[in-house]
């Protein structure tokens, strides 16, 4: 089977979380890796379908596990990142020759942490980005650099990132939405708009180096 460059992505879907959802994803596009993400609301058989022909479609999965305690003293445990990433697992060693490429990557907040509640991933490649969104930048494109060539260095992106930052949360700012607020646009309209500035700026950068 040959993958596509896409990268499946496993992580809380929130305000909270967004600050890091943001440079992950434009660490992928940057990169020249299509992020995959299910946008359906819908529970149940559906989305489990979903989620098995965006992993099945990926090359790359990368799971963020570091959100597994519950937010508030009262709220419940939330399994869906690790459910998720069961799933992974699961379909990686279903099929060796199928699947024998597949990387998946393991994010968490704190170093080790993930040893007290799911210890059989050990092993495995798991990186900490203690909720930094420059963090996550350098640790997501220092994994990327073991499986592709031509990977620029993370200080790069993060610059990147925060003019592209810059100007994006201006536009969205002038069109009345909250550049925070991970509801103000769908995920397709949001790795859209990168991948376009990101084209835009390469452009202009090989267009000043020429010059």
């Amino acid at each position: 089977m040959i993958y596509q460059e896409n990268a499946f992505i496993n992580c809380p879907f929130d305000n909270s979380y967004f600050p890091l959802l943001k440079p992950l994803l434009f660490t992928l596009i940057y990169n020249n890796i299509n992020p995959q993400i299910s946008e359906t609301s819908d529970s149940g058989e559906f989305r489990l379908s979903q989620i098995k022909r965006l992993i099945s479609n990926s090359k790359y999965s990368i799971h963020d596990l570091s959100r597994m305690e519950p937010l508030k003293d009262n709220d419940l445990p939330r399994f869906n990142m690790p459910f998720e990433c069961g799933i992974d697992f699961g379909l990686k060693l279903s099929d060796d020759k199928l699947y024998s490429d597949k990387k998946i990557l393991i994010l968490e907040k704190e170093k080790h942490r993930y040893k007290q509640v799911i210890s059989d991933i050990s092993g495995n490649d798991i990186f900490a980005h203690e909720n930094n969104p420059e963090k996550i930048i350098k640790v997501v494109r220092d994994w990327f650099k073991t499986q592709k060539t031509n990977i620029p260095g993370y200080k790069e992106i993060w610059l990147e990132y925060n003019d592209f930052s810059y100007k994006n949360d201006k536009v969205l700012k002038k069109a009345g939405l909250d550049s925070n607020d991970f509801e103000a646009l769908p995920f397709s309209e949001i790795i859209e708009n990168m991948k376009t500035w990101i084209e835009k700026r390469k452009i202009e950068t090989a267009h000043n180096k020429g010059s």
